[in-house]
């Protein structure tokens, strides 16, 4: 039962994982401009726990705020200027005294509704891909519209904690330890599923021969995989040359023939 290697243990030394990812992002999201970052990184190695491919929780997360900290925040920032704007209206709406028509009461809720499917998957896309802000943006939403029902799910996986400690308010250290990263690592589940169709399409396309390229304003436009084994994450618009082979990416080095490839 003890073993290393058995259920029980590797039950806990998930559970332990949890946790410790709970608390880099919590720590990393204290300056409050740093939560886009920190979301970045966690779910870069909430990815990674899914596919039981982690090392170490504290220097993966580290490294992927560091590499992510920039676009991350300039997103961040923009997400913050959007909610700013709803939460004014809605104290408009809830405290000018001025009677609004149903519809524009409508219309706000579904803009919001439809702003925090959007969210849900801005930031693991930050993690997973290479992309401008514009595209990462334009993709979140695209992808949201595209899945809805697994966006709906995803928000409601956020509100989950909230609804536990309302009826069980004794359990709110065990959520101040654990929320965030139970929320991140079963959302990452859900996240892979989705975004497999869309890195598959990325490998067709790395295979084909080098055409004209034309713009493409679809999902993953410009996208690069981001990560990429041992490497970690690849800087935006530091793309390597690649091939996929063996159900994986294996990148050519400039310094090698040919016949040699380095993962």
């Amino acid at each position: 039962m003890f073993k290393l290697d058995s259920p029980l243990m590797n039950f806990l030394n998930k559970v332990a994982d949890i946790m410790i990812l709970n608390v880099m992002f919590m720590i990393f999201s204290i300056p409050v401009f740093t939560i886009g970052a920190s979301f970045s990184a966690a779910y870069y190695m909430g990815f990674k726990m899914v596919k039981n491919e982690e090392t170490y929780i504290v220097k993966g997360f580290w490294k992927a705020f560091r590499e992510n900290f920039k676009q991350a925040t300039a997103i961040w920032l923009i997400v913050l200027v959007i909610l700013g704007v709803l939460m004014v209206d809605y104290r408009i709406i809830a405290y000018s005294g001025i009677e609004f028509a149903q519809w524009i009461q409508i219309a706000v809720v579904t803009v919001t509704v439809v702003l925090f499917m959007g969210l849900v998957f801005i930031f693991p896309l930050q993690a997973r891909f290479v992309n401008p802000v514009k595209n990462t943006i334009k993709n979140a939403f695209l992808m949201a519209l595209s899945h809805l029902p697994t966006a709906l799910l995803l928000v409601a996986i956020y509100a989950l904690p909230v609804v536990v400690f309302y009826f069980v308010p004794q359990i709110l250290p065990v959520l101040i330890l654990m929320a965030f990263g139970v929320v991140i690592y079963v959302k990452s589940f859900l996240l892979l599923r989705v975004f497999k169709k869309y890195e598959d399409a990325l490998v067709d396309r790395s295979q084909e021969a080098d055409t004209d390229k034309e713009a493409d304003d679809g999902i993953f436009a410009e996208s690069d995989r981001m990560e990429r084994g041992e490497y970690g994450i690849v800087a935006e618009k530091t793309v390597p040359d690649k091939v996929y082979q063996n159900g994986r990416f294996v990148e050519m080095t400039e310094n090698h023939d040919d016949n040699e490839r380095e993962e």
